[in-house]
């Protein structure tokens, strides 16, 4: 059995002692009752009052350690433990006086000034003795302090009623006028104000609630109590916002050259969107945001040092990225200055992913003869995906025609008769109101009043319309009350840019990005290529064994000046950027119809001018050339060549369709269906490959219209075609998986919206631009890469923290309507039977002046045989041969063939002309004309001819 606790009644008291050392104070003694309860030392309650009595009554400090040893008497616990009486005095007056002047019965203390040896507080003592409940022995000089420490609290007591009585007055009237409010709220604001001006926050974090609550909570709440509207009982969102700048531009009014660190943010916001200095200045004396100075020097104070290369799997691109220095002055050798430099971006899609450290991605080293043969032609596995993609546009083809066809009237049909009735009666009389007159008659012939010209009847018809789309456009204005109770809608407006903030698809993985310090050089050459493949090797890790290999994205002309010492850098692999081969791709399709037909559709659209022509011909805006020809042109020819067997057939269907389309013998039919249910269709699936992710479809659309790289003068993509399926045969199978599946990304978070690397990479030079001032020095271009990613996501928390969001959709873009187009070229194209394969047509564009070229009729069987014929001399597997582009037009024909004609002195100085449009880069190679034989001649006339086509190519990538 246990041994039972002593009762706490056997147990002596804990502040027994203060019977010794306080005999005659009554709160001394303990009580000895026996009713009367005791109660344990080491409670709780006891153990932590003892401890913070220690330092008032030290004899406590040895007892701690032994509580369980002593209990605590009723009376000690009531007066000491209970209450916090007893420890509010002795902190005010100390243990010894507080002891003295407890007495049981308290008696009014009496002093005689005329006794001179006793001071009676209730009875007589001597000088050196004052009783105060009990007797104590004090010298006289701390006796003489005890009076005067009793006359001080006395005096001190009756001031301090005196206040109270005075502050009670002001209380209840303190608020009953505006000018002692006023003066009330001068007075909170002199003693706060040393209180409001702490330390700036971080902006990257920067949170309108946790600013606020750092700010001065007077100052805060006056502003939220003046701000309060009644039907809106919340601060969040916009309103809270606004309430911190409202704070904020405190620090203003006090300090005229205060910045506020938020206002120099949104400043650089607007200095980005409009790139002017002047806004910047102006903000500065509106709402204290700095100059545009302030605003470099913040730049170059955030930028600090270059951040580390990443870790995991990490991508890269680089491209070049410029600035125009502007000049006012007219002097001959006052040249535009373009300030040019490499940028990168690093993309890492998993930063625990250790492939790139330890694992050798090549498999092969060389290509067997099989696998050569893989890259002639599509495999069965391509054919099916291209044929699922063109059945699913030709049922939507079909169907729409088919609604066309069971209608009374043919829209096509009945556009294509009343403007040929239009056309020979276009003018009206504005007298007599009389309409379709012929246009040779001048007066009216029921009024007889003057007819207008036809150059005034256009020029009305045109304005009517103006006046008609102006006034649909125009959408009446509309008061609504405001309704302050009306629900607030939470949805997001999510975009599609690099500028916000989106959650991502589950099945959509988005990669850090990190901009690395530009390099200073322009990537326009063989050797600074490999100067920025040096670099490349050097931060990546790869020359100091860190990284074995790392997958790079760039545009056309590098990569292709790259394949020249590529073996040199077996650990970089080089990818042609998407986004620059679609915008070759539809460059070459534009240049290889056009004189067939796509002038005409030029022309139609509105462009006029041999300026205007070459503009579309060049596809100079990427975004409008394909809205133009892979949206308008693609659907009314794909209406025009379907509709002769819609119209032929009760029960139209893809396959019946296609059927029937082989069994054309129409050459011009033929052609045009391949040009756009084969190469047209091919760019759409390798945007389309792109966009979803889909790496078959994109090789299988890249594979698809790779002939007319052979066929026409673009030796570049022609190489890079071939290089990048060759360089993706010799990787091992799962490293090919890891590039192809994430050589493109989503930055929006939409499965349907994937982007090349390249692509991402000018937004980011964008970006770039906006951060550097008119005249860069590469100090400016390392401290705005530095800050490239900072800005992006300052702009993104205090676009969302002021409740602004981006006007850019989240889900697919809406265009508008492109049908009044597409009609329009229908119409011509109805209207000449250009694709009627019932008529025996001359082999001719549409315009009727473009005889086309034999070759043309047979364009994919030669084209197919050059790319083979092409790869096989890459190869080795035959002795490379020179070939000639397929000519489209008869007099393109008979240009190449005068050319074999031509004597030594004149193709010389034939290449000699078209060299001379060349850049200094690629003038060497054609040194020594004269000491050549005629038939190397004519090889080099070829080159120079292709070099020349694609010099607009090269400028617009370099520029790009």
């Amino acid at each position: 059995m246990a041994n039972s606790r002593t009762e706490a009644k056997d147990l002596p008291c804990l502040f027994k002692f203060l019977t010794e050392d306080y005999p005659g104070s009554e709160l001394a003694k303990c009580e000895t009752l026996e009713k009367k309860r005791w109660r344990h030392a080491d409670s709780p309650m006891v153990e932590n009052k003892a401890k913070t009595l220690v330092k008032y009554l030290p004899k406590l400090s040895p007892l701690l350690g032994s509580l369980n040893d002593y209990s605590v008497c009723q009376k000690h616990y009531n007066n000491i433990i209970f209450k916090n009486f007893f420890l509010e005095q002795i902190e005010k007056i100390g243990d010894s006086v507080f002891f003295i002047t407890m007495k049981k019965n308290k008696k009014k203390i009496e002093l005689f000034n005329n006794e001179t040896n006793f001071c009676d507080f209730g009875i007589q003592v001597s000088p050196n003795f004052c009783d105060f409940g009990i007797q104590v022995s004090l010298p006289n000089p701390e006796y003489e302090s005890l009076i005067k420490k009793i006359n001080e609290l006395e005096r001190l007591n009756q001031q301090l009623l005196l206040e109270n009585e005075m502050l009670k007055k002001k209380l209840n009237n303190k608020y009953d006028n505006q000018q002692e409010r006023v003066k009330a709220v001068v007075e909170i604001a002199k003693r706060e104000r040393n209180a409001l001006y702490d330390d700036v926050v971080n902006l990257l974090n920067y949170s309108p609630s946790q600013w606020l609550i750092m700010r001065n909570p007077v100052v805060v709440e006056f502003i939220k109590t003046l701000t309060r509207n009644e039907n809106e009982d919340h601060f969040e969102g916009e309103k809270l916002f606004k309430c911190a700048v409202a704070i904020d531009n405190i620090y203003g009014i006090r300090h005229l050259k205060y910045v506020s660190s938020v206002n120099l943010a949104l400043s650089a916001i607007k200095y980005s969107i409009a790139k002017s200095k002047t806004i910047v200045d102006i903000d500065s004396y509106i709402i204290n945001a700095g100059g545009f100075t302030k605003f470099i020097n913040w730049q170059e104070t955030l930028a600090g040092n270059s951040e580390p290369f990443p870790n995991g799997l990490v991508f890269m691109a680089f491209d070049n990225e410029q600035k125009g220095q502007k000049n006012y002055l007219d002097r001959g050798y006052n040249k535009v200055i373009f300030h040019t430099v490499t940028s990168f971006v690093l993309f890492n899609f998993d930063p625990t992913n250790q492939i790139q450290n330890f694992e050798s991605p090549w498999l092969h080293q060389n290509l067997n003869i099989s696998q050569i043969e893989k890259l002639f032609g599509l495999s069965p596995e391509m054919q099916e995906l291209l044929d699922r993609q063109l059945h699913d546009y030709l049922a939507s083809i079909i169907t729409e025609l088919c609604i066309e066809k069971n209608k009374e009237i043919n829209v096509i049909n009945d556009l294509i008769t009343n403007q040929s009735a239009n056309t020979r009666n276009q003018k009206q009389c504005h007298e007599c109101g009389k309409k379709e007159i012929e246009n040779s008659k001048r007066k009216c012939p029921q009024c007889h009043a003057k007819l207008p010209t036809l150059a005034e009847t256009q020029q009305e018809k045109e304005q009517t319309i103006s006046d008609k789309k102006e006034k649909d456009s125009i959408k009446p204005l509309i008061f609504r009350p405001y309704q302050p109770n009306a629900s607030k809608s939470n949805k997001s407006t999510s975009s599609i840019s690099i500028t916000q903030n989106l959650e991502p698809q589950d099945c959509v993985k988005i990669p850090d990005v990190l901009v690395p310090d530009p390099l200073p050089i322009n990537p326009n050459s063989v050797d600074n290529i490999r100067k920025v493949f040096d670099h490349i090797q050097n931060i990546s890790g790869i020359n100091s064994g860190n990284r074995k290999w790392i997958v790079v994205v760039c545009d056309g002309l590098p990569y292709h000046y790259a394949q020249k010492f590529k073996n040199e850098y077996p650990r970089i692999i080089l990818l042609p950027g998407p986004l620059h081969e679609e915008m070759n791709m539809l460059k070459a399709f534009v240049e290889l119809n056009w004189d067939v037909d796509l002038r005409d559709f030029a022309q139609c659209q509105g462009y006029r001018t041999d300026s205007q022509l070459g503009y579309f011909k060049k596809c100079a805006d990427h975004h409008k050339a394909w809205d133009s020809v892979c949206n308008i042109y693609r659907h009314a020819m794909a209406m025009e060549l379907v509709w002769p067997y819609v119209d032929s057939v009760s029960n139209p269907s893809v396959n019946g369709f296609l059927d029937w389309a082989k069994n054309q013998k129409n050459n011009l039919y033929k052609l045009k269906y391949e040009q756009i249910f084969w190469y047209l269709q091919a760019i759409i699936n390798f945007r389309t490959g792109v966009r979803y992710n889909y790496p078959p479809l994109k090789s299988a659309a890249r594979r698809m219209f790779a002939p007319i790289w052979s066929a026409r003068r673009h030796p570049i993509y022609q190489a890079i075609e071939v290089a990048d399926e060759e360089q993706l045969m010799q990787l091992r199978p799962e490293i090919r998986q890891i590039i192809e599946y994430n050589s493109v990304v989503s930055w929006s978070g939409w499965s349907n919206q994937h982007q090349g690397l390249d692509a991402i990479l000018e937004e980011v030079n964008k970006t770039l631009k906006t951060l550097i001032p008119p005249i860069p020095a590469q100090k400016h271009w390392e401290m705005a890469a530095r800050n490239c990613t900072k800005f992006i996501k300052l702009r993104k928390n205090l676009f969302a923290k002021m409740g602004y969001a981006d006007s850019e959709s989240s889900g697919p873009r809406s265009r508008p309507d492109y049908e009044e187009e597409s009609q329009r070229f229908r119409i011509r194209l109805r209207k000449t039977s250009f694709l009627n394969p019932n008529l025996n047509n001359s082999f001719d564009g549409l315009d009727g002046n473009n005889k086309l070229s034999v070759q043309m009729k047979l364009f994919s069987n030669e084209a197919l045989a050059q790319r083979i014929n092409y790869i096989k001399g890459k190869f080795g597997l035959i002795s490379p041969e020179p070939t000639r582009s397929i000519p489209v037009t008869f007099d393109e024909a008979q240009l190449q063939s005068a050319e074999t004609s031509l004597k030594k002195e004149e193709i010389v100085f034939t290449i000699e002309t078209l060299v001379g449009s060349l850049n200094d880069a690629k003038r060497p190679q054609f040194r020594g004309l004269r000491s050549k034989k005629k038939e190397e001649l004519l090889i080099i006339l070829q080159q120079v001819r292709d070099l020349h086509n694609a010099t607009d190519v090269d400028a617009t990538e370099e520029t790009t």
